[in-house]
């Protein structure tokens, strides 16, 4: 008799991972007429709706407004005074254009984004404007056709011009907005566009768009992340390193034209890329803590964020995990700290920071005003705590103590180039 042994069972599979997602609209146009060929192609027959910053040269701004055919809207914005109402009433102006053109630093592209978002969804302004939650808005995709967006960025570093993100100002603070339809379809980086920026400001760009690799890459990737990028976001933090090196070593009264295109590239490159496969697009906690910092002290986000950094770096280096990985940090460190060459910084991730900060003339927090930690701590697990990814494991009284600390922690002195 013959017996039939039946296979054995099949295990089941595991649960496979998602897979990540890779796709950028953006088309980018770089160099010298940049800006002037996005501007042609932008104009024609149809209305065109030109958002620009009121403080621009006006003779750039001339020029590129006569390239832009012949039914130009013209919309002046004062970045300072830009807020929720702003971009609504950029909306309004600009309903029915077919090509929508923004020339400014970030807070401009933001606002025209977010007006773009409310052109194609005008009901976006409730959950926007409510007080105080959420700090995060998703874009839904939209119900209305929206305009050609093209963005020609005058600052380097904010890659608002390459962004799916945006942050608009409300009576109960910045609100962070994501979604596609704030993406612009075309980029100008364009060294004419940044010909009057001080030195000061590339600088602070060039640190801004490192932190934004830093933030991600010290926390443990979330999803399947491919080694290229690790090697991507590192190989791209030391060439922002170097840049921003050799604009510190310049002339002081300016960044040549070739470098800053080169700034704004890499930049752009720290969204474009594939830097943030499988990572939480909302993890990092630097950004979020700086924002409230930013937003009651009435000071610069890079001055907020480099005095959020070394107390936030230090918690982590002790041992805090939802801060990161300490090993992560480390690693990312060296990377900046092989693009600075001959500016030997600490290979201490908190030392150097606080010395590259110094060496680049970011400003720190003043001594006196700051606001008091406890309003700070108040409002940013209000605007981000809670059940949402960006707070939600920390307190009032835990983010207290953090704020107090980055409000007494020692100033940095410059150090020597």
């Amino acid at each position: 008799m013959t017996t039939v042994v039946p296979p054995p069972a099949r295990a089941e599979p595991a649960a496979a991972a998602q897979p990540v997602r890779w796709s950028r609209p953006t088309e980018l146009l770089i160099g010298q007429g940049a800006a002037r060929q996005a501007v042609r192609q932008a104009g024609s027959d149809a209305p065109v709706g030109l958002v620009t910053d009121a403080n621009l040269p006006e003779g750039f701004v001339d020029d590129l407004a006569g390239r832009a055919g012949k039914r130009l809207r013209r919309i002046e914005l004062r970045p300072e005074d830009i807020t929720l109402t702003t971009a609504e009433e950029v909306a309004d102006a600009l309903g029915g254009v077919r090509h929508m053109v923004a020339v400014g630093g970030g807070s401009v592209l933001d606002a025209a984004a977010v007006a773009r978002a409310l052109i194609s969804r005008p009901e976006l302004s409730a959950p926007i404007r409510r007080h105080p939650r959420p700090g995060l808005v998703l874009c839904p995709p939209g119900r209305r056709p929206v305009p050609h967006f093209t963005a020609v960025p005058t600052t380097v570093g904010t890659a608002a011009e390459v962004s799916s993100v945006a942050t608009v100002r409300t009576d109960g603070g910045r609100k962070l907005l994501a979604g596609d339809v704030l993406t612009p379809n075309t980029a100008a980086l364009d060294p004419a566009a940044t010909a009057g920026l001080p030195r000061q400001l590339v600088l602070e760009g060039v640190l801004e768009a490192m932190m934004r690799l830093l933030n991600i890459h010290v926390l443990p990737p979330a999803g399947q992340c491919p080694g290229a990028s690790d090697a991507e976001l590192l190989a791209l933090l030391s060439q922002l390193a170097r840049s921003g090196a050799e604009a510190a070593g310049g002339e002081r009264h300016g960044v040549p034209a070739a470098l800053r295109t080169d700034a704004a590239l890499f930049s752009a490159r720290t969204v474009l890329g594939w830097t943030t496969l499988g990572r939480d697009p909302f993890g990092g906690k630097i950004w979020y803590l700086a924002n409230e910092l930013s937003a009651l002290a009435a000071v610069r986000k890079m001055t907020a964020t480099v005095s959020v950094v070394p107390v936030v770096w230090s918690r982590l280096l002790a041992g805090d995990t939802r801060f990161g990985d300490p090993v992560r940090l480390h690693t990312a460190w060296r990377a900046v700290w092989r693009g600075l060459g001959p500016l030997r910084l600490p290979a201490d991730p908190v030392a150097g920071f606080r010395a590259l900060a110094a060496a680049w003339d970011v400003p720190a927090l003043p001594r006196t005003g700051a606001p008091p930690p406890g309003e700070l701590a108040w409002r940013a697990v209000r605007a981000w705590g809670g059940s949402q990814p960006m707070l939600g494991a920390f307190g009032v009284a835990e983010l207290t103590a953090l704020y107090r600390e980055i409000i007494d922690q020692p100033r940095p002195t410059r150090s020597p180039r």
